[in-house]
């Protein structure tokens, strides 16, 4: 094995040309479609992503459900059929830090900015609320983006990044009663990931459509989405409120050791989906098949231990990441380094960057692939 390591050292070249580079998001790409948009300002339906905005008591900020809040741009967007979907902002938000993240062992600073796409939400009625029953699941819901069209060829897509939680409710003082966090934000309890290279039909589901391949799935049960929503019998809580393993994480007990406030825009605090082999990618889609992390829980699910409101099912913010398979650290070349950090990884499971195929795992998969790929890019 060390022979091949440095047969394949002596070819590699140092200087990359093409760095892996954001396709949605960052003010690239936009909405193509949803399974259902209710009609602007007016409550939603059972399966309907919201149109509408809030404004936050605590610093005025006006929030909403557009499904165009998910992706960073700076646009009125449309969808394929000219469909209204939200004008995306690129701009930032003061955060006022709840109350127990500002007290030992935390010491937060009393407040911090984080990008609005983070603040506002793409939501989906996905689930019963306690006046019309026991928040059962209504059935999937999807949206569909259109990635950056400067490719006309599309693109080698690598990860999509999602992030699965609402800033506001997790760090953000929603109430001067409140003394610890918590989540009314309807994280999902899954999100089941498709990428296409034709769409001929944008009103398909993607689980159902032949064009459209399934890539991953990110979830509570694996652990690639935060488990935000949970019951806590000692506190008597009228909401499903963040574990404490949340909040330490979100404090620094992470791989990279940064605090929230400090990085709000790190990927570490992205569920994130890798994959191998899917060029030529023009359109992403996201489906929810179960809904938000309450009715999943039938502590949390039980009458008045949540609030009867608790319906929408969330996500805030989405980029794709194109590049080359096999560029573990997005260099654009896949050389030396890569290969060094899968064989220093090697036996790793869970979120990790030389998890080159995302199946949690580092190990023959992901070195294979490097080797495969070997002097891409570069």
């Amino acid at each position: 094995m060390m022979r091949h390591i440095l047969a394949l050292g002596l070819t590699s070249v140092l200087v990359a040309t093409t760095c892996a580079q954001v396709v949605l998001g960052d003010n690239k790409g936009k909405v193509r479609k949803t399974n259902a948009l209710a009609t602007i300002s007016l409550a939603e339906q059972p399966l309907q992503w919201s149109r509408r905005d809030f404004q936050d008591a605590t610093n005025s900020e006006s929030f909403g459900f557009w499904p165009a809040y998910t992706i960073q741009v700076d646009a009125l967007l449309f969808d394929v059929d000219g469909e209204s979907v939200g004008l995306g902002d690129t701009g930032i938000v003061t955060v006022t830090t709840v109350d127990s993240l500002l007290n030992a062992p935390f010491n937060w600073p009393l407040t911090f900015t984080v990008p609005r796409s983070l603040f506002r939400q793409g939501g989906a009625y996905t689930n019963e609320n306690g006046f019309q029953g026991d928040r059962q699941l209504y059935g999937p819901v999807w949206i569909k983006y259109e990635l950056d069209d400067s490719n006309q060829s599309g693109w080698n897509v690598v990860e999509v990044q999602v992030f699965a939680w609402d800033v506001r409710d997790l760090v953000h003082k929603a109430s001067p009663t409140k003394t610890r966090p918590f989540s009314d934000t309807a994280a999902p309890q899954r999100i089941d990931i498709y990428v296409a290279s034709q769409d001929p039909d944008p009103n398909s589901d993607p689980a159902n459509d032949p064009n459209w391949t399934l890539v991953g799935t990110l979830s509570k049960d694996n652990g690639t989405i935060p488990n935000v929503c949970q019951w806590d019998a000692s506190t008597g809580n009228t909401f499903g409120e963040c574990p404490t393993a949340t909040l330490e994480y979100l404090n620094g007990n992470n791989p990279l050791g940064i605090k929230f406030y400090e990085d709000p825009t790190n990927e570490i605090w992205y569920s994130s989906q890798k994959m191998v082999g899917h060029s030529g990618i023009k359109y992403v889609a996201l489906r929810i098949p179960q809904g938000n992390q309450y009715n999943n829980d039938p502590d949390l699910r039980a009458t008045n231990r949540v609030a009867n409101s608790l319906r929408y099912t969330n996500i805030t913010d989405v980029r794709v990441i194109a590049g080359v398979d096999g560029d573990v650290n997005r260099d654009g070349c896949v050389d030396d380094a890569d290969l060094l950090e899968v064989l220093f990884n090697f036996g790793a499971t869970g979120r990790n960057r030389a998890d080159v195929n995302g199946d949690l795992v580092v190990d023959d998969a992901d070195l294979l692939v490097v080797l495969f790929n070997f002097g891409g890019g570069c």
